[in-house]
Order: C-alpha cells, then structure tokens, then sequence
C-alpha cells in the first residue's frame, strides 16, 4: 500500500501491504505516525520538523513506517 503518494514514487522501501495503512497527527511541530494493519495499531513513529513542513514530514514518516513494516513481517516468517 502507499503509505504516502508523493513519497511512495521515490522511495527505496518496499511497499506495505494493502491490509496497512498510516495516520499522521499533528502537534506543533512534531509529527506522528499511527501505523496501522488491518485498523489495529501496530506501531507509532515521530518526526519533528521545526519549519511545520507536512508533506516533507508525510514523506519521511512513510519511509519509515515502510521500513518498520518489513521489518515486522520479516520477523513473522523468521519465527
């Protein structure tokens, strides 16, 4: 899945199943990640961006939420 459109065009993460998906709240300007699969939070990442950029902090929150994923699902094959 796509966690985030604009970033999900460059990025070199593997993309996150369909059954995933990212919630980004906001506060100040810190921003956080609700990472989600099949509507149960999994995880939550954070950002902050002093200069309140969204779509940048989007983009990198994403990526890593991209990479906790398959790090997650590599842990579920390897057990």
């Amino acid at each position: 899945m796509n966690l985030d459109v604009a970033s999900a065009m460059t990025t070199t993460a593997p993309l996150a199943p369909s059954d995933w998906s990212m919630d980004v709240q906001v506060e100040g300007s810190q921003f956080t990640a609700v990472v989600m699969q099949s509507g149960s939070v999994m995880c939550r990442l954070s950002v902050v961006c002093p200069d309140g950029d969204e779509a940048a902090a989007r983009s990198k929150l994403a990526d890593m939420a991209r990479l906790w994923i398959h790090e997650y699902l590599s842990r579920a094959e390897d057990a």
